[in-house]
């Protein structure tokens, strides 16, 4: 019975991309990771207008934000090696 709920796709579309199986994703609304130390971010506030989250590092106090254009293209600060 599951065929019949699964969508298809229209002649056309095209096709979803979808990060590889074990890249981690990074979503607008979660915490990303800190810059500087790579510890879990803690979400401070979100502007929903400017599509901007506002963050910190409980760990270092580093302070940054992710805009969701950086997260859609994929283009987030890594953390420093070490």
């Amino acid at each position: 019975m599951a065929a019949l709920w699964r969508k298809r796709a229209r002649p056309g579309a095209p096709a979803r991309s979808s990060p590889p199986a074990g890249a981690p994703r990074a979503v607008f609304g979660l915490p990303t990771r800190c810059p500087h130390c790579a510890t879990p971010g803690y979400l401070d506030r979100i502007d929903l207008v400017d599509g901007v989250m506002y963050q910190h590092c409980p760990s270092c106090s580093y302070r940054w934000q992710t805009t969701e254009a950086e997260l859609l293209s994929g283009d987030l600060p890594e953390a420093p090696p070490g």
